[in-house]
């Protein structure tokens, strides 16, 4: 049996992980320099944010080392 805050950490992440597997095409993109406001919710970009998958850099996004990463596992 697990304990709550272990249960819930893995919810997390593995919440994170489908959300950027959904998103993968959008979020690979941003290495080409375009932009993820009108295909990414701005809820989602939050949440991506939040999590360290992508920073604000000015008016743009852009991919945190965490980020390429994982992209790179999915």
């Amino acid at each position: 049996m697990t304990q709550p805050a272990l249960q819930e950490d893995w919810t997390e992440t593995r919440n994170m992980d489908n959300m950027v597997q959904y998103y993968k095409v959008e979020l690979l993109s941003l290495r080409k320099g375009e932009k993820i406001v009108s295909n990414i919710p701005s809820g989602t970009r939050k949440m991506l944010q939040a999590s360290g998958v992508i920073r604000r850099f000015g008016s743009k996004f852009e991919l945190t080392e965490q980020g390429n990463q994982l992209l790179q596992t999915c």
